[in-house]
């Protein structure tokens, strides 16, 4: 069984890839039913355009700085998306994968 694990990172998306598929030509998780499913990835592509719009390049005195305070006002957007992630994750859950959620807990605690 392979864990899943969610962890917000810069241009990375909340669902860590760490496979690379040649045949797709892009990095996945390596668990099928997670890769193929569309709505895991437009759940994905969504999370990750909002924590990486939270990243200014040459701002406050700083070659890339992580503003807290836009992070801090869309918690409950942020939240929402990382509750309608792991229901999905939940419902094509088919036994191949364990989710380990990073996020939530963190993000809770803003």
């Amino acid at each position: 069984m392979k864990t899943l694990t969610i962890r917000l990172d810069f241009l990375a998306g909340p669902v860590w890839k760490d496979v690379y598929d040649p045949v797709k030509q892009r990095e996945c998780t390596g668990i099928r039913v997670v890769d193929d499913d569309a709505n895991i990835a437009a759940i994905d592509a969504e999370i990750q355009q909002l924590y990486t719009s939270y990243f200014e390049f040459d701002s406050h005195n700083a070659p890339c700085w992580f503003n807290e305070e836009k992070a801090r006002a869309d918690k409950g957007k942020m939240l929402g998306l990382m509750g309608k992630l792991n229901k999905r994750l939940a419902q094509i859950d088919d036994g191949s994968f364990i989710v380990k959620d990073e996020e939530t807990r963190r993000l809770q605690a803003l």
